[in-house]
């Protein structure tokens, strides 16, 4: 298996295959907005902040990838979780279209890739590699899945048949 292979693979069971967790994607299946943005005490972020914060940094790796130039920003990530301003299952769709569309691409851009894109350098400074980067990157995909899951058994909204019961 070569490493664009395993990287795909990899984003695949975090995204939209179940496998030995609940893919991110599948996470978020039969939510409503409402409970997309409850948030009980002691949680700092609703799911609806989770995926905000997810399209954020996907997008911005994404054009990075691609090969596009992203500006710097002086933002601080708690700031990424930011909930939605008004609540609506339209805001919601619209925050889960968006979701659905950046983890699309990212499939179409890795299937596109050649092997060597995966052995480019990603950062000069620590010399991390793409493959480096995309393995973080599903592993921050199967970390905030996770937090996810347990938001919605909190809330009393997951479907246990759907997976870790």
């Amino acid at each position: 298996m070569t490493t664009k292979e395993f990287l795909i693979d990899q984003f695949t069971s975090n995204y939209d295959t179940d496998g030995w967790f609940v893919a991110l994607g599948n996470t978020l299946k039969d939510l409503s907005a409402e409970d997309a943005a409850w948030k009980t005490d002691g949680v700092d972020n609703s799911i609806w902040g989770i995926v905000r914060h997810l399209n954020f940094y996907n997008e911005r790796f994404l054009k990075r990838f691609k090969g596009e130039t992203v500006e710097e920003l002086e933002i601080e990530n708690s700031e990424t979780f930011a909930g939605a301003a008004s609540v609506s299952e339209e805001a919601w769709e619209a925050e889960i279209e968006r979701f659905d569309r950046v983890m699309g691409s990212w499939r179409n851009e890795f299937e596109a890739a050649d092997e060597e894109k995966f052995r480019e350098i990603y950062n000069e400074k620590d010399q991390t590699t793409w493959a480096e980067v995309v393995g973080m990157i599903n592993a921050h995909h199967a970390h905030h899945g996770g937090q996810i899951v347990v938001l919605r058994k909190l809330q009393g909204s997951w479907d246990a048949s759907k997976g870790v019961s």
